[in-house]
């Protein structure tokens, strides 16, 4: 109990009262939100929520991924199934409601490591501003009414990067405060450390935990692997300016290991499974199949309608439900049939090429066109109705402009290591979606970043705001000369 008091007051020392018991209003409100849909789940989930569940149901009642019905299983990546299905087996069932219960939790996780990377980048208001934006983002609380990949991920993308700024901080001589997320760590004289770094203070060691982060994000969601070996290089350039290049390899080779740990039992699994090399899904040629299809724009809906147009002489909406009951694995195995010899996802990948060549080649300023809508659909809106009406678009382009004007903050006060660590898994998973698909979808994960920097230069200039009043009414009560 004195241990328990302690730590309270420990906490209520680093973060303050009041802002603790915000958070907590905040977690209460977030808790309701996703509890209301855990409860009342989506009527129409779509395709992918509907895999993972029965991957998961799979893993739990056959002990395999995805069973002898499940045609193409290696197409959806192994993370949120393999969870999901941990929860299964926890609680004794295969229910929807337990995962979506899990999806619940990580929310709530999410929250927490949202406030704490914002009163990192600048202050606890900055923090409490990106947490309640977390807890009441519609998208959020829409992916909790299914089973999809993108909430374990929510939390563990930005664990990831507050790992990454947390190891980085105990270079050399300088102290760190660890996961507490201080306001960063400025550049200056440090005096040595008077005792011997115990294992948890180890520098070398922590570039393992970002390292485990990185790469279960990147087990949910395959794009993040690219990621994680981003952040390996700036794990090299941060040690190696810092200390010597030296540590610098040791320190990005341990992010590599943890990295990897997660990545490679399901490798070698799907070298068993499959007999060819994937290093987690093979769901990559169906994305670039369809981000390169010039008549349907790059976009799933469009090439599935299309697709049902071509080969079962149906002519439906692409937002219908109609459409959404079909199943899409027949449609794309027919597309693939193009190519016998080869494994359908190999198939659909060199179509993809084949479309590049072609269309970039008959109109390369058409494609180029695509791809910019690409990306503007990806940032301009979320999954759900609320951020699909025209005041929720306006929203969320505002969000992310602020978000822009928050990464010049930081590149404005010289804090590039968090500009750094904060816009390269923005850049890197925009770049894939243009390439392939750009779903508003991709952008729900990269959420977690973009709202601690809009709430940085939310918080910076209502700061600026007030020191400019409190500057003017001192001027005024001057007396004049």
């Amino acid at each position: 109990m004195a241990a328990l008091r302690s730590r309270l007051q420990s906490l209520a020392e680093t973060h303050g009262r009041t802002t603790l018991i915000l958070l907590v209003a905040i977690l209460v409100l977030g808790f309701g939100l996703r509890a209301y849909r855990v409860v009342e789940p989506l009527p129409s989930p779509g395709d992918d929520a509907h895999a993972y569940y029965g991957l998961a149901k799979a893993l739990y009642t056959e002990g395999n991924y995805g069973g002898p019905g499940f045609e193409n299983a290696s197409d959806w990546s192994p993370g949120a199934p393999l969870l999901y299905a941990a929860s299964f087996y926890a609680t004794g069932g295969a229910r929807e409601g337990t995962a979506r219960i899990v999806e619940l939790l990580l929310g709530l996780g999410a929250i927490v490591v949202v406030y704490l990377l914002g009163r990192r980048l600048n202050c606890r208001p900055a923090g409490l501003l990106a947490a309640f934006a977390v807890a009441v983002y519609p998208p959020f609380i829409h992916s909790t009414g299914a089973l999809y990949s993108e909430p374990p991920a929510i939390f563990t993308l930005p664990a990831a990067v507050l790992a990454f700024l947390w190891a980085s901080d105990g270079l050399g001589n300088r102290p760190s405060r660890g996961w507490r997320g201080v306001r960063g760590v400025e550049d200056g004289p440090w005096t040595a450390r008077s005792a011997p770094l115990t294992p948890r203070q180890d520098p070398r060691a922590r570039w393992l935990v970002p390292g485990l982060l990185f790469g279960a994000t990147a087990l949910i969601r395959p794009e993040y692997l690219l990621v994680g070996i981003a952040f390996a290089v700036l794990a090299l350039i941060r040690v190696g300016r810092e200390v010597g290049w030296r540590p610098g390899l040791a320190s990005a080779a341990l992010l590599i290991v943890g990295l990897l740990l997660p990545v490679v039992p399901w490798t070698v699994h799907n070298q068993i499974s499959l007999d060819r090399t994937a290093p987690i899904s093979t769901g990559g040629g169906k994305a670039l199949y369809v981000g390169t299809y010039l008549p349907a724009d790059g976009e799933y809906q469009k090439v599935k309608a299309l697709l049902v147009r071509r080969y079962l002489n149906k002519d439906l909406d692409p937002h219908s439900e109609a459409l959404e009951e079909i199943d899409p694995t027949p449609l794309f195995n027919r597309v693939a049939d193009r190519y016998p010899g080869l494994p359908r996802d190999q198939a659909l990948g060199r179509i993809g090429k084949q479309n590049f060549s072609k269309f970039f080649g008959e109109d390369p300023l058409g494609y180029l066109a695509m791809t910019a809508r690409k990306v503007g659909r990806m940032w301009s809106s979320g999954i759900g109705e609320a951020m699909s009406s025209a005041a929720g678009r306006a929203a969320q382009i505002l969000i992310v402009v602020l978000a822009l004007a928050g990464l010049g903050v930081l590149a404005w006060r010289r804090r590039l290591w968090e500009m750094t660590a904060t816009a390269t898994p923005l850049v890197l998973v925009t770049a894939v979606g243009a390439a392939t698909l750009a779903a508003p979808r991709r952008n729900e994960v990269l959420m977690t970043l973009i709202f601690p920097l809009a709430a940085t230069a939310l918080a910076r200039g209502t700061a600026a705001l007030l020191s400019r009043r409190q500057w003017r009414s001192t001027q005024a009560s001057s007396p004049q000369s």
